[in-house]
């Protein structure tokens, strides 16, 4: 074990037992409806006090982002520490996900415990929404050791709303700037042995390109539950259809008339649960994730001979995992587990050019791990895990985590962990493509984390908190252009730390006002297979479109009635490579930025508890600020005093206004 983590393991394994004693595991999850969520389940697999999670974890609650009147994942979670969102052209345009300095590919995204990414990581935020979700659960830190591959940087879980009580629910619409319309629904209910939650919602937009930009996504959700005596159940689905235009080429010029991509992706989880004695508990989780997408770009024009294409692409991940669950004298609770997964990928392309047959790939891997959690004090937790997998592409590999929390005081608690994860190579690094070729004989990517976290409370008003976090990856995965060789190696090696600043505060008379800033800096220690300066791992340099600074924070008021939130967003300088349409390439720094959001709410007809009539509205990028997430995409050409590439030359979305009404009945 390296030094830095052997402190901060040691002190806080002392610190963890200085306290009182008395048992926190084993509480239920409650509705949350407030910003931090008092249970959560993501960090350990078992239910525990979100106060006293030993990981760096952050709840968004379902209620404060339908108030906001956010409708993307993305855009929920560019109000967490030490997360940066990048998105690519207009709305419904690739995005991706950044934690603590580490790649878009090192996130693992559940719903409902179905993984959601594609074989290897990668996973496109701009596919999920916010519809009929309770709440999203953010765990930045590794955890290969509970969720295997991809758990790189941290898990984004996001969970259904459940039903309780009277059948009750919700319908909204609203409409605005760009030709956007979204509408929803979800009905609830429920017993003491029974619940069931469903929604729909579509979403639609002309998009703020000035051609080919519309985007549609269609989403229904459903989650059925029962507990009869020893036995719960809960089986949960989430079929979402979409439909994306995009003007832009390969270096971001707004020029296509009509490439496409469409998609449909359905995820079913069954999560069930039986109590073999009043200490011990078995649970069997079975996950399902079906992808169907099409990717067109015919020819603009008759006579146009540019390459035209059409991709079919279809992927499968099915899993299983069986645990048992050992609550031990002395607060402690044991998890054994087990888990199998299989994941299956096909892809075609017919062209002009020629046609590409079929290329089928599948894997398969096995795993067992082990959590050992521990709650000796009120006030302190303790959670030692680890875990060995077997890939038959890639072989063994062992990771292991050790993460502690305890009160330093009344109103003071510090928290830290070590740990290490890993990443299995995507289908395209090993097999190749009809432009590219894999290389199987590839390794998984590597990560050693350590992180040390100081949370102080402020009587009832909320909580201020700061995290020191650093990460070494190493194996990573570099690209090299070769016709005749494989495109893919092991070879480079880069480090990411940073501080992670957090407050909420909850004021007088309805106020609250919370913040996350993050400060980060990264560096490439290995450069790769390529030495040029606008690699992606360029010797030295920054890893790209990873902002050294963050900021994202909120003014808002809340009565039973009505209320507002003013967000601000300031991203700080990060570099990136652009591609231009001559084919050269240009390292750039593209500018800082600061864009606003406002959201508000007034009941207008208020009827019994939970139901009513409301006006909602929100306002992006209140000041039609000038930004852009990633160089090339939107560029204005007819703009020749933006040909400067470290200035403001690009457009991201412009200011929006959305109006509408929420009926609760």
């Amino acid at each position: 074990m390296r030094p830095c983590s052997t402190v901060v393991l040691s002190a806080l394994i002392v610190l963890v037992s200085s306290s009182p004693r008395a048992p926190l595991l084993g509480q239920q999850v409650s509705r949350d409806t407030a910003r931090v969520a008092p249970v959560v389940v993501t960090a350990t697999r078992s239910p525990i006090a979100a106060g006293h999670s030993p990981s760096s974890i952050t709840v968004i609650g379902g209620e404060q982002l339908r108030a906001e009147g956010i409708t993307t994942v993305a855009d929920a979670l560019r109000q967490v520490a030490g997360l940066s969102v990048v998105q690519s052209g207009s709305y419904g345009g690739a995005t991706s996900l950044f934690i603590r300095g580490g790649e878009s590919k090192y996130t693992k995204v559940l719903v409902d415990g179905v993984p959601v990414n594609d074989a290897g990581g990668a996973y496109d935020l701009a596919t999920l929404s916010t519809d009929n979700i309770d709440r999203i659960e953010v765990v930045r830190g590794p955890a290969s050791v509970l969720y295997g591959s991809d758990a790189m940087a941290g898990v984004v879980q996001l969970f259904t709303r459940r039903g309780d009580g009277r059948t009750h629910g919700e319908v909204s619409a609203r409409g605005g700037g760009f030709g956007s319309r979204d509408f929803d629904g979800a009905v609830r209910g429920g017993t003491a042995q029974t619940n069931f939650s469903l929604g729909a919602a579509q979403h639609r937009t002309n998009g703020f390109q000035s051609f080919n930009s519309g985007f549609r996504q269609s989403v229904a959700s459903a989650l059925v539950g029962t507990v009869h005596g020893a036995l719960d159940a809960s089986l949960s689905g989430r079929f979402a259809d979409r439909e994306l235009h995009y003007p832009t080429n390969g270096s971001g010029q707004v020029v296509d008339s009509n490439a496409v991509r469409r998609d449909d992706r359905l995820a079913v989880g069954l999560d069930a649960g039986y109590r073999l004695a009043s200490r011990a508990a078995l649970r069997l989780s079975l996950a399902s994730h079906d992808v169907h997408g099409i990717t067109e770009d015919q020819a603009d024009s008759p006579g146009d001979k540019g390459y035209a294409y059409t991709t079919a692409e279809r992927s499968r991940r099915r899993s299983g995992d069986v645990r048992l669950e050992l609550d031990l004298p002395a607060a402690t609770r044991l998890t054994l587990g087990t888990q199998i997964e299989r994941k299956w990928q096909e892809t075609s392309t017919r062209s002009n050019f020629g046609d590409d047959a079929p290329s089928p790939a599948r894997r398969r891997s096995t795993g067992g791990y082990g959590q050992l959690l521990i709650a000796p004090t009120s006030g302190s937790t303790l959670a030692l895990g680890g875990r060995f997998e077997h890939n038959e592409q890639f072989g063994d590999f062992w990771t292991y985590r050790a993460a502690a929390s305890g009160q330093l005081a009344p109103t003071t608690r510090i928290r830290g962990s070590v740990g290490t994860a890993f990443r299995e190579p995507t289908f395209l690094e090993t097999e190749g493509s009809g432009f590219v070729i894999g290389n199987r004989a590839l390794n998984p990517e590597h990560a050693f984390s350590v992180d040390a976290g100081l949370e102080q409370t402020i009587g009832q008003w909320g909580s201020l908190g700061a995290t020191y976090f650093a990460n070494s990856f190493r194996d990573m995965i570099d690209y090299k252009y070769s016709a005749t060789e494989p495109n893919y190696f092991n070879i480079a090696r880069t480090r990411a730390s940073g501080v992670e600043l957090e407050a909420k505060l909850s004021l007088p008379r309805g106020f609250r006002v919370d913040a996350a800033v993050t400060q980060l800096g990264t560096r490439v220690i290995d450069p790769g297979t390529s030495k040029t300066a606008t690699a992606t791992f360029a010797s030295g340099s920054r890893l790209l479109r990873r902002p050294m600074h963050t900021l994202n924070a909120g003014v808002g008021y809340r009565t039973s009635h009505h209320g507002f939130e003013v967000r601000a967003l300031r991203v700080g300088a990060r570099e990136d490579v652009y591609y231009a349409p001559d084919f050269t390439a240009n390292r750039v720094s593209l500018s800082p930025y600061t864009r606003l959001d406002l959201s508000a709410d007034a009941q207008l007809v208020p009827l019994r508890s939970g139901a009513g009539v409301t006006a909602t509205l929100r306002v992006e990028n209140l000041g039609d600020v000038r930004y852009t997430d990633a160089a090339g995409f939107n560029y204005d050409f007819s703009r020749t005093d933006d040909l400067s590439l470290s200035q403001t030359g690009y457009r991201g979305a412009g200011r929006r206004v959305l109006a509408g009404v929420r009926i609760g009945f």
